[in-house]
């Protein structure tokens, strides 16, 4: 995992400078070669996104995540707050459009964490609110938080596809209207070890190997001051009759969040409490199964 290694994104700035000066040739001199600046400028943008997460301040996000293979189809959207050192998180959960949303309170240096309940999970506890043990016990941890968390899962298949297929990794880069878009690539099957794209695991059988050594193209997004603002995933992998699996995965930086982004604490006779550690991985398997159990 390379997000947490130290560097600013002022190291990207120099960098777009010198590649962009790299493609303004004066008479007679060489023609610059334009794939090797693309791939100094793709580089870039991926150390500016891993020094977003590396340090990251009090974010408003929202992370998006279709998937389409054969019985299975989701639409998930996530949207988190962080604020403060130590921080409150607050993670809200939209599993279809149609639906309502649950959410996810820690509050700062808080032994528990605060589990408001959807309709969909609302059988798990006679009580709109559960507690469980918290994610943070060991104190804040940027990856711990459910919309980090696929950046760190991403940098980690980003970084082994430079490693396992640098010849086949994508590096080429688009101006916008908004800044500089990056494209690069990971390894289906390294983003299917890294857990981010979820497909059942009655059903990874049939992912086919040559479906697993695909490219799938990540888009890396900056704004006009070199600031990472999101990044997507989106491609459809085929191999003949197999079934084809299609994904769309996406963050977006939303702005910063304050305190008034938070709910309330909830009182105590709305919560359910679930001390022991073995209850609550029985709670978090149920709460986070796409299907209420029976």
């Amino acid at each position: 995992m390379r997000i947490g290694r130290p560097g600013r994104v002022g190291a990207l700035a120099t960098v777009l400078v010198v590649a962009a000066g790299c493609a303004q040739p004066t008479a007679g001199a060489p023609v610059p070669d334009q794939k090797a600046a693309d791939a100094i400028t793709v580089e870039a943008g991926i150390k500016a996104f891993q020094d977003h997460f590396a340090d990251l301040g009090d974010e408003h996000a929202r992370v998006f995540n279709y998937l389409n293979y054969g019985g299975t189809r989701i639409t998930t959207e996530h949207e988190s707050h962080k604020f403060g050192d130590p921080p409150v998180t607050v993670l809200e959960r939209r599993q279809d459009e149609d639906a309502d949303s649950s959410a996810i309170l820690h509050p700062p240096n808080d032994p528990l964490d605060y589990v408001r309940l959807d309709e969909r999970h609302s059988h798990l506890a006679p009580t709109p609110w559960v507690s469980v043990p918290t994610l943070y016990a060991g104190g804040f941890e940027t990856c711990f938080l459910l919309t980090a968390w696929l950046a760190c899962h991403l940098d980690s298949a980003l970084t082994q596809t430079g490693l396992d297929a640098k010849d086949r990794q994508p590096a080429q880069v688009r101006e916008t209207e908004d800044g500089t878009e990056v494209t690069t690539g990971a390894l289906l099957g390294l983003m299917l070890e890294e857990g981010f794209i979820t497909v059942p695991e009655e059903e990874r059988d049939q992912i086919t190997e040559r479906m697993r050594d695909e490219m799938v193209p990540v888009t890396i997004r900056l704004d006009t001051d070199l600031k990472f603002t999101g990044f997507e995933i989106r491609g459809k992998i085929t191999d003949g009759d197999a079934t084809p699996l299609e994904l769309q995965i996406g963050y977006e930086v939303l702005g910063e969040s304050d305190e008034n982004d938070f709910p309330d604490m909830p009182p105590a006779a709305e919560i359910t409490n679930i001390p022991d550690p073995v209850a609550a991985d029985a709670f978090w398997q149920e709460f986070n199964a796409r299907k209420p159990a029976g």
